[in-house]
């Protein structure tokens, strides 16, 4: 079914098999700071985002 988000209909599928490291890293991420409650992390996942993911969890001010 053609996609209705531009004018050709076409749809992606070629950048699939390069840009799999970051759905592969931010899955990581999520499974490592899943034992504080943290099901999401926001990308970039720089390491002040992830601090303040970690702090905001612990209910510390971040």
């Amino acid at each position: 079914m053609p996609t209705k988000t531009n004018p050709l209909g076409v749809k992606g599928a070629g950048e699939a098999g390069c840009v799999g490291a970051m759905p592969a890293v931010a899955n990581a991420l999520v499974d490592a700071l899943s034992v504080l409650g943290i099901k999401h992390v926001e990308m970039p996942a720089t390491p002040e985002v992830l601090w303040r993911a970690i702090h905001e969890a612990r209910g510390k001010n971040a």
